[in-house]
């Protein structure tokens, strides 16, 4: 875990940073020591440690140690065997083809505005030609007159974005949402605030963020891809027959 591009990110003090640093270190232990005994180890106080939970996007204290022990599990079981690809991403997308097809269908002949930043436009880009082909009316640019009150219903806003806390587009989503303009996500983050905000996000799992690694890959973007492609694919099928 890179604590430091943590710290960075969520601006955190010596003393946040010590607890992420322990609570790593003491993976194993930490579940018989429990909030108090990290506080304790610490010098600081159980509340210190929910703040810090939820200034990181966590639920509390019990989802902040479980990320912190999932990035260590996966960082040291390097010699367990791998599942191959696109069964682990049909399962994905499987677990949201439902809301999925809810979501496409109250949209069907609306207008569907997708938006991203940096790589994540690209990604952007291609969803919205694949819903054009599809006979979807889908644009990239980005009018924000189109996330006034007056267009909830009649707009979608898809958001692409690995953290889920890009600050322009979490704005826009977040005015979306007290406009009732309905937002569809794809974030590396499910924890993340625009996926707080959406009325469906689709999260791959693959924010980087915790990782210690200096050159990690950036499967985010493929994994949207994929998982879009196998979502839309199964939509576009009921929909035929």
């Amino acid at each position: 875990m890179n604590i430091q591009n943590l710290a960075n990110k969520y601006q955190l003090n010596e003393t946040e940073k010590n607890i992420l640093l322990f609570i790593e270190q003491h993976a194993k232990s930490i579940k018989e020591l429990g909030i108090r005994g990290v506080a304790k180890q610490c010098y600081t106080s159980p509340a210190t440690i929910v703040n810090l939970a939820k200034k990181m996007h966590f639920s509390g204290y019990s989802e902040l140690v479980f990320k912190i022990k999932e990035n260590a599990l996966s960082e040291n079981d390097s010699d367990l065997p791998e599942e191959t690809a696109l069964p682990v991403y049909q399962k994905l997308a499987d677990s949201y083809l439902t809301e999925f097809e809810q979501v496409l269908n109250d949209y069907r002949d609306k207008t569907i505005m997708i938006l991203g930043s940096g790589f994540s436009q690209i990604i952007a880009n291609y969803i919205n030609e694949s819903l054009i082909l599809n006979g979807f009316r889908s644009i990239t640019n980005s009018h924000l007159e189109l996330i006034r009150e007056e267009y909830a219903g009649k707009v979608l806003l898809v958001v692409v974005t690995e953290s889920g806390e890009t600050s322009r587009l979490k704005e826009l989503v977040r005015q979306s949402h007290e406009n009732g303009v309905e937002v569809l996500s794809f974030v590396g983050n499910e924890n993340s605030g625009i996926a707080h905000y959406s009325r469906l996000s689709v999260a791959t799992h693959d924010d980087v963020q915790f990782s210690s690694a200096p050159y990690e890959p950036h499967l985010f973007y493929g994994s949207v891809l994929l998982v879009f492609e196998l979502l839309l694919s199964a939509y576009l099928k009921r929909s035929i027959s």
